[in-house]
């Protein structure tokens, strides 16, 4: 869902609805163990779909 999110620049409500937005940063938190694995594989399907992962220093202008 992330990926897709960042490829076409928009949110897929529940309903359907595209909702465009621009996307700059991705947000990955959680209270619990599978957190850790969780963000890394949201970061290995980013790069496997060509979306750059880089360092939040690097976003700020």
């Amino acid at each position: 869902r992330v990926s897709a999110m960042v490829r076409e620049r928009a949110i897929i409500s529940n309903s359907g609805k595209r909702i465009p937005v621009a996307i700059d940063t991705v947000c990955v938190h959680g209270d619990n163990p599978a957190a850790v694995e969780m963000a890394g594989l949201v970061r290995e399907r980013l790069e496997a779909a060509g979306i750059a992962v880089r360092p939040m220093a690097e976003t700020i202008n």
